[in-house]
């Protein structure tokens, strides 16, 4: 979890985890989530730098698999390729089931987990201590009455943002902390600097380069 992504310490930042050995590195810009309020705004520009001064960092040392970078990378070979492309909107959606401490089932977000609504209450599809979890996918839309408003939002997304097909219309948790209540607004914390800063940094620093 990154707080504060300076693009005049990205090198630092990724030659530390070279150092611990890692072959692996997720980079999670912090978002506004639940109780965390961040401590910073975000300024678009640097964190489009920081991104391209971490993929310049990855490229000189290329040792550690960078899954933003990697997503990047696979996102614009598909493109170039004409292949069809893969993502958390453009086939079957994946529910991703959490199941918290008393048996209750949150879809899609876990942070939604422990936290009610007075429209929705508790963000639950069931309870596994009641219901098998195979009957509760199979009927999670029924379910799931919240899920109606955050589709309207991921929709709302793939007619107006560009960067929709690489984005994927983003997570519920961060409309819903981000929008007031509502999960049918559209663009959040997390997309800008995870998803469009992260997109235009990593082409940045392509074209910067010539590769």
């Amino acid at each position: 979890m990154i707080n504060d992504p300076d693009p005049t310490r990205a090198a630092e930042f990724y030659d530390f985890f070279v150092g611990l050995g890692c072959h692996s590195l997720g980079i999670n810009i912090e978002e506004r989530e639940g109780v965390n309020v961040p401590a910073y705004e975000v300024i678009h520009t640097q964190v489009v730098e920081f991104w391209a001064a971490l993929t310049a960092a990855w490229e000189a040392n290329p040792v550690i698999r960078l899954r933003e970078v990697s997503r990047v990378m696979e996102f614009a070979a598909a493109v170039l390729q004409g292949r069809p492309l893969s993502g958390p909107m453009t086939g079957p959606w994946d529910p991703l089931p959490t199941i918290a401490h008393d048996g209750g089932v949150v879809v899609l977000s876990p942070e939604l987990a422990g936290f009610t609504d007075q429209r929705f209450g508790d963000f639950t599809s069931g309870n596994v201590l009641r219901h098998g979890l195979d009957r509760l996918m199979g009927e999670v839309e029924r379910r799931t009455p919240w899920l109606t408003e955050f589709w309207r939002g991921v929709d709302a997304c793939r007619e107006g943002c560009a960067y929709f097909e690489f984005c994927g219309g983003g997570h519920p948790a961060n409309r819903y902390f981000e929008h007031e209540g509502r999960l049918d607004g559209t663009r959040t914390r997390y997309c800008t600097s995870a998803k469009i800063a992260l997109l235009e940094g990593v082409v940045k620093h392509v074209r910067t380069h010539g590769r």
